[in-house]
């Protein structure tokens, strides 16, 4: 009770009540800080490859939409099928949601219509005609989130992720209108065509979606009449990018991520008996089998695949099962992102720990999506005697993941180890200021 009663104070502190026409700076360190409160607060995905590719995906989608911010996309551990904006550039989708969607297209047209509303700076402009922020809102997100029984935060979680666009609850029906078209061009221009959003509410509303009243439609109102927009604007087109791995990532989403976890594996392992033959199957079937502790069986079917992507599926199932040399010779030569990782986490287990290194180096660009590459660099760079590199890489991956006192205090070390006089003391002391303004470091 101390906590949300702290948490309420300060926001009471940190968001000014008037707002008069927002700058684009002011957005994006109000954002910034709205951030840091949801990613100390609700449970982020860690899940390699689903943060990687789907941020493939953002990457993609922002290279066609008009922005004033680089887009920020995390990815939440909820089951209700979730997506939302807030200022500066900042978005969240739950892992129900993709767990939902049969076409990566469905999940492109979702990202792509909160997009719009950052590049139309629909929450900005809610803000500046409303005159203020809605503290109260934002208070009540947090105080619903922040909630140690586990059984609780589940529950409030549905009406807490509900709020959590505290600032831009009332979109207007132009707002939705311009989202929608602009989002749809920005999903077309990027290859997927420009009915992804259209389909994804049509099958939300078959499912009954509405009726447990998720964030996305609360907030996202005149579902029926948007479809039939949309339907009457775009023709179906085959997409133009390849998204043969995203069947994959829905199984394992479903499988990993949800807490459906008897049902799911009578499930998948149905499927595969049925049709041994489809390697969306075989995966499924492999992960049921991982979950229940049976590893061999799962590295069995992994290996009997024929799939594009059964060497990085395989090299993860065997770094798990500590069969580090296998996963070596596996994955050595695999080029992807969530390959090098496993592969650096082969090399570590087999105690190849300057090769590790070089590994993790190579993938550090993709820290900022993916925070336990920081991590994991840091704590090869402190054992081999880099203190200074170690304590700064971990000071990143506490900052990713909103632990501002974690990472100021790894960041100091970093600084006393660097020298104050050096280059990379200056650089990380710049970070540390901007922790204090809200304003930068890599989110």
């Amino acid at each position: 009770m101390k906590s949300k009663i702290l948490v309420m104070f300060l926001l009471l502190f940190v968001f000014p009540y008037f707002l008069f026409a927002l700058t684009l700076e002011e957005e994006k360190k109000y954002g910034k800080e709205i951030y840091f409160e949801i990613a100390r607060s609700v449970p982020v995905n860690n899940d390699p490859f689903i943060s990687i590719y789907v941020n493939d995906i953002k990457n993609r989608l922002e290279q066609n939409a008009s922005l004033s911010f680089p887009i920020v996309l995390t990815i939440i551990d909820y089951q209700a099928p979730d997506a939302f904006a807030t200022m500066g550039g900042y978005v969240f989708i739950s892992t129900g949601l993709i767990a939902m969607c049969d076409k990566e297209e469905e999940l492109a047209g979702v990202m792509a219509h909160e997009f719009a509303h950052i590049s139309r700076r629909h929450i900005a402009k809610r803000i500046e005609k409303e005159k203020y922020i809605n503290i109260a809102s934002i208070a009540a997100l947090l105080a619903a989130i922040i909630v140690p029984d586990p059984g609780v935060k589940g529950a409030v979680l549905t009406t807490g992720m509900g709020s959590a666009q505290a600032m831009s609850l009332k979109y207007s029906r132009e707002d939705e209108d311009e989202a929608d078209r602009v989002g749809a061009t920005i999903a077309d221009k990027t290859g997927y065509g420009g009915l992804g959003t259209a389909d994804f509410l049509r099958k939300l509303r078959s499912a009954g979606g509405d009726k447990v009243l998720p964030q996305y439609l609360l907030t996202h109102p005149y579902h029926e009449e948007r479809i039939i927009k949309l339907e009457n604007t775009w023709q179906r087109k085959p997409v133009q990018i390849d998204t043969s791995l995203f069947s994959y990532l829905v199984t394992r989403t479903n499988i990993l991520h949800k807490d459906t976890r008897g049902s799911s594996e009578d499930i998948w392992i149905g499927k595969y008996e049925k049709d041994k033959s489809n390697p969306v199957n075989v995966y499924g079937a492999a992960l049921v089998y991982s979950i229940k502790g049976n590893v061999n069986k799962a590295i069995e079917l992994i290996k009997s695949m024929d799939s594009p992507y059964k060497n990085t599926f395989l090299g993860e199932m065997l770094v798990n099962a500590y069969r580090f040399p296998e996963a070596e010779e596996i994955l050595k030569h695999e080029t992807g992102p969530v390959a090098r990782f496993y592969f650096a986490r082969a090399l570590e287990g087999s105690g190849k720990t300057n090769s590790a290194i070089d590994v993790f180096k190579q993938i550090l660009p993709y820290g900022n999506i993916y925070p336990d590459i920081y991590y994991r660099y840091g704590m090869l760079m402190g054992r081999t005697g880099h203190e200074a590199d170690g304590h700064k890489y971990l000071g990143r991956f506490y900052l990713e993941n909103g632990r501002l006192d974690q990472a100021r205090s790894h960041f100091e070390k970093a600084i006393a180890k660097y020298g104050i006089n050096s280059m990379e003391a200056a650089n990380i002391m710049r970070i540390i200021d901007s922790m204090k303004k809200g304003t930068s470091g890599s989110k």
